[in-house]
């Protein structure tokens, strides 16, 4: 395959820096950015942003939480992309454009899961309601770059950092590991759409591929990627307590402002287009996700 030079904005989070090391391992320049050093200073676009063939937008300033109660950096995330995308339309070029959104949070209360691409978009969360924005802003630059919008379903996978208000799976581990009591926020029989950050980055890597061979011919603008099976938080928990084997103590609190009602995706349409599908299942993943936590530990 010939090389293909990337820009991953957002390298150093989660999934962005999985990314990194898999498109350089195979020989891909990779052009790094995050907020030490941003892709764009004093609108000027810093070297390799405008090289890139393909730009993979994974920053990941905004959660849940943040967004329910610091609009500011609702506000500096919709900054950030405007800026990029104004920058690469003064470079001529006509990259990929690759937006992480929220497939967990953009859809409608009314829509019935499983979500496909093509159900309605309400969101009734202020972190939805952000998301969505940034997608209509790619959407309306179709003039200079080439958008593909992913709707993420839970991300979760080893080194995920318990985060304030998402990554249930990180905080509990985190709990058990420190032999604290987990903490179930709602009803636990709500389920989510958990997908594992390696089946992240492949579908990342399918399309990173795609643009070296046919500029990304092909790709639906919107894909939703999450494993498809939905699983409820009582569900979660029998997985945690089996795989951790410890007695665990737990704490029912209530629902959070920032909570949504039960989704899953559907991503056939990722399936029919990229061949990609979710391999990891989830008592795997949190096996995987529990012996890095407790190798971390030890060698702390």
């Amino acid at each position: 395959m010939r090389e293909c030079p990337a820009a991953v904005i957002g390298a150093t989070g989660f999934i962005g820096s999985r990314l990194v090391t898999e498109l350089a391992s195979a020989g891909h320049p990779v052009a790094q950015f995050n907020r030490a050093h941003p892709p764009v200073v004093d609108g000027r676009p810093a070297p390799g942003l405008c090289d890139a063939e393909i730009v993979l937008f994974l920053a990941a300033r905004l959660s849940p939480a943040l967004a329910e109660r610091h609009p500011e950096h609702v506000v500096a995330e919709r900054r950030l992309l405007i800026g990029v995308l104004d920058a690469l339309r003064r470079s001529g070029r006509f990259p990929v454009f690759v937006l992480a959104s929220s497939g967990g949070t953009v859809y409608s209360p009314d829509a019935w899961p499983p979500y496909a691409e093509s159900a309605s978009t309400r969101p009734s969360s202020a972190y939805g309601r952000a998301k969505l924005h940034l997608e209509r802003e790619l959407l309306d630059h179709t003039d200079h770059v080439r958008p593909v919008i992913l709707r993420l379903s839970n991300v979760y996978g080893p080194g995920q950092r318990p985060a304030h208000g998402y990554g249930v799976l990180s905080h509990w581990l985190d709990a058990v590991a420190r032999r604290q009591p987990i903490r179930v926020f709602g009803d636990p029989d709500v389920v989510r759409d958990y997908v594992h950050v390696d089946d992240v980055a492949a579908i990342l890597k399918t399309v990173h591929r795609r643009t070296a061979s046919t500029g990304a011919h092909g790709i639906p603008a919107v894909l939703n990627v999450g494993s498809g099976a939905p699983t409820s938080l009582a569900d979660l928990l029998t997985i945690v307590t089996t795989v951790v084997d410890r007695r665990i103590e737990v704490v029912r609190e209530g629902g959070r402002q920032f909570d949504g009602r039960g989704n899953w995706l559907d991503s056939s349409l990722a399936h029919a287009t990229l061949g990609w599908k979710a391999q990891i299942g989830l008592t795997d993943g949190v096996r995987e996700c529990w012996h890095h936590l407790l190798e971390h530990q030890v060698n702390r």
